[in-house]
């Protein structure tokens, strides 16, 4: 009965830590987006275009908070877990 529980909770350290990593790849990715849209914003003349940009740039960047949350979320469950 010991060696199932032990199982099941190794197969939720490893769910969690796959979780983790492909939020972390997101967050790279989401990253990567913003820097590219300050360099065309750099070079776009248009107010509206920029202000566009200005606008997904800033809910990329709470999506970022909000997936560093869902990260240290998922660590926290684990460390219950162990």
């Amino acid at each position: 009965m010991n060696g199932d529980l032990d199982a099941i909770k190794k197969m939720h350290q490893t769910e969690g830590a796959e979780k983790i990593d492909k939020i972390k790849k997101k967050i790279d990715t989401t990253k990567y987006n913003m820097e590219v849209s300050k360099e065309v914003m750099a070079e776009t003349p248009s107010d509206a275009q920029q202000e566009n940009l200005k606008d997904k740039n800033t809910n990329r960047q709470h999506a970022i908070a909000s997936m560093q949350k869902e990260i240290r979320d998922i660590e926290q469950a684990m460390e219950q877990d162990s």
